[in-house]
């Protein structure tokens, strides 16, 4: 009996060790794969701000052209405003020079086109 107690107690040593070396093995491993985490978190933590460096950098090159781009047109307009608003002006002294050299032909062509308007215009009548 006393052999079968020895034999138990190193059984017992044995799953001891077994199980500390299991558990410093375990440790071991935890110990780095949460130092291999902790460098892929950094890497990632780095590539973030990269992309968020250059997401910034295209961000503030779009505002720029379209700011560009919305002076161009206002300027484009102011352009074309400018020069209708001419033309207009030239046409209205063309038309008073006209009149005030033709009044009659003025008046004839005055009364046709509100002849040919009230035609058009009119209501159409279903009788």
């Amino acid at each position: 009996m006393a052999d079968t107690t020895k034999t138990v107690d190193r059984a017992k040593e044995a799953v001891v060790e077994a199980i500390e070396g299991a558990r410093e093995g375990i440790d071991e491993g935890l110990g780095r794969a949460r130092e291999r985490f902790e460098e892929l978190a950094d890497e990632v933590g780095g590539k973030v701000q990269d992309v968020g460096q250059t997401v910034k950098r295209r961000a503030e090159a779009a505002r720029a052209y379209s700011k560009e781009r919305v002076e161009h047109a206002k300027e484009s307009l102011r352009h074309g405003y400018d020069r209708v608003r001419k033309d207009v002006g030239e046409l209205s002294t063309d038309v008073n020079e006209y009149v005030r050299d033709n009044p009659g032909k003025s008046v004839l062509i005055a009364a046709a086109v509100g002849f040919v308007l009230g035609l058009l215009l009119r209501p159409r009548r279903d009788d």
